[in-house]
């Protein structure tokens, strides 16, 4: 609330603050690192709805479904036995993006699709697991941990076909012999994995701990508890890591978990029952998975070549991360080989001149929006190359958590405002033709995350400048792409009160991205009177008092 004076010209801000609805948990993921607003007590969801229709070439057994927590609007999902080693990236609307192939993998009984850590800790990995066992006679099982590529839902008007990157196959061997299982999940917060078989009426969990994981590609699983559920076909946890969902086809359960709690210990609270679509509509329904930020699941049917995709909506809203620079956002670039020293960093620097393009960046990788040049000889590249592009912000001192993610072959070094913000394989100071310290090979396709201090950001103009370096002059290929991500509080609340000519006061606000909020005005803090509602336009908005007869004035703001 903010109390105007208008005898003394005093402006006077009183200790109140705007109560919210939206509560947050600052989690440290090993991929992402933003906060993600506490799920309600009692969650609850919408009965599903259709999103679109799943047509996929080769798709007919969609066994598994996770979101990308890297990639905007994008699933992954995959056939059942009897496929061969793929996997299939569509958007949330059901739309194809592509084909991607595992080299090296085999697919004796693909399951489930898991999304988590791994041994990069900022890099997002995808986890197939090839667990199934009909039978009960397998040795061992399989999983492959994969570093998660950069995926566009553009691809949707051209669908591509992609060998992965990095495949890896971890060998798992239960400790009692053999199991068949169906759901696999990944623990957000630990990295360790986690197997629950299909058996009827009560499940066994198997734990294989992030450390093992990271240290041997062939491990024993270790025994957790046994859970009262009916051969589970599906499961997840959430982003936040504070819930655990598994599902079979006619039903599903959700277990809260509270901050710290171990997986084993939230299995010990009283589950929820949550919607699925039962039979028919979704016949021999497996696939359930959170989307991006865990306000809602999707689920699909392991029986059907053209399905719908079902979402269910929570009926509490959990916050969506802004996007200030979307992937595949237009750059200026500059790709002659040429030295600026460091004074292109800056907001004030001339860029007129330089070439602009939309990500994605690079050569010969096949995949690029913008091709670079590489100058005249192919044996000797140059080091690096400059891009720059800028957002506006009205809004900087109400972004509580700022994440970068980038896609750089080889190194990269990012500026927001002139200030160094990340460093990925370069060193601090490097110089324009200093190499990057590594060469990328199965990770030049993948999306690296870094947090952001929020007080780089300005309101007003603000610049990104990006420097990307080659390992080597020789270097076969360049690839980059950047997206800054910003989560904002959920209050609104005044952020400067301005006197003006003629005794006359503007208030400056500042909240949630384009949400709505009503000014009112009292002259003795009872009796209160609408000012009319605020559109916070890019998350501020300002109001002029012209009343310049006031003795005095409070106002305060109120949520529609």
């Amino acid at each position: 609330m903010i109390e105007h004076y208008q005898t003394s010209k005093r402006i006077h801000p009183l200790g109140f603050p705007h109560p919210h609805k939206c509560l947050s948990l600052a989690l440290l993921l090993a991929i992402f690192v933003l906060s993600l607003p506490v799920p309600a007590a009692t969650p609850a969801f919408t009965t599903g709805s259709s999103q679109g229709t799943v047509s996929v070439p080769g798709l007919s057994e969609a066994s598994g479904v996770v979101a990308s927590r890297n990639n905007d609007s994008v699933l992954w999902t995959h056939n059942d036995s009897g496929d061969s080693a793929r996997i299939f990236a569509l958007d949330t609307q059901g739309r194809y993006l592509g084909t991607y192939a595992l080299p090296g993998a085999a697919n004796v009984d693909y399951e489930d699709i898991a999304i988590g850590p791994g041994p990069v800790t900022n890099v997002s990995y995808l986890y197939v697991g090839d667990i199934g066992d009909n039978t009960d006679v397998r040795a061992n099982i399989k999983i492959y941990q994969i570093p998660e590529p950069a995926v566009y839902s553009r691809q949707h008007l051209s669908p591509v076909n992609a060998a992965l990157k990095g495949v890896r196959a971890i060998t798992l061997t239960y400790p009692d012999g053999p199991h068949n299982a169906e759901a696999l999940l990944i623990d957000p917060w630990t990295g360790d994995l986690f197997v629950a078989t299909k058996h009827a009426t009560t499940s066994r969990i198997y734990t294989a701990t992030k450390a093992g994981l990271d240290a041997t590609n062939s491990l024993t699983l270790t025994f957790v508890r046994t859970v009262s559920f009916d051969v589970p076909s599906g499961g997840d946890i959430s982003p936040s890591g504070l819930e655990i969902v598994l599902r079979q086809e006619d039903f599903a359960r959700l277990w809260p978990r509270l901050p710290g709690q171990t997986i084993a210990n939230a299995f010990d609270s009283a589950p929820v029952t949550i919607p699925v679509i039962g039979t028919p509509t979704e016949p021999n329904g497996e696939a359930i998975g959170f989307d991006a930020i865990g306000s809602g699941y999707y689920t699909l049917s392991d029986s059907a070549t053209t399905q719908p995709l079902y979402y269910f909506q929570r009926t509490s809203t959990l916050k969506w991360p802004r996007f200030l620079v979307p992937a595949g956002s237009s750059w200026k670039y500059l790709d002659t080989g040429t030295n600026l020293n460091t004074s292109w960093r800056n907001p004030g620097f001339n860029d007129a001149v330089w070439n602009t393009g939309p990500a994605r960046f690079g050569y010969a990788m096949g995949n690029e929006d913008t091709a670079l040049s590489y100058g005249p000889d192919p044996n000797k590249k140059y080091i690096t190359t400059y891009f720059r592009t800028t957002f506006t912000l009205a809004n900087a001192e109400s972004i509580t958590n700022l994440a970068l993610k980038i896609v750089c072959d080889d190194g990269a070094a990012v500026y927001l405002n002139g200030t160094p913000i990340a460093q990925a394989f370069l060193n601090p100071g490097a110089a324009y033709n200093t190499p990057a310290t590594a060469t990328q090979t199965n990770l030049e396709d993948t999306w690296f995350t870094f947090p952001v201090d929020p007080a780089s950001l300005i309101n007003g103009t603000n610049t990104l400048a990006v420097e990307v370096h080659q390992a080597a002059v020789n270097s076969p290929d360049l690839a980059f792409d950047l997206q800054l991500l910003a989560l904002e509080s959920s209050a609104t609340r005044f952020t400067a009160a301005t006197p003006q000519p003629n005794h006359q006061l503007q208030l400056r606000l500042s909240g949630p991205f384009n949400s709505n909020v009503t000014l009112q005005s009292s002259l003795d803090l009872s009796n209160w009177s609408s000012l009319g509602t605020l559109t916070l336009t890019n998350g501020a908005a300002v109001f002029r008092e012209t009343n310049a007869t006031l003795p005095r004035q409070f106002y305060r703001l109120s949520l529609p």
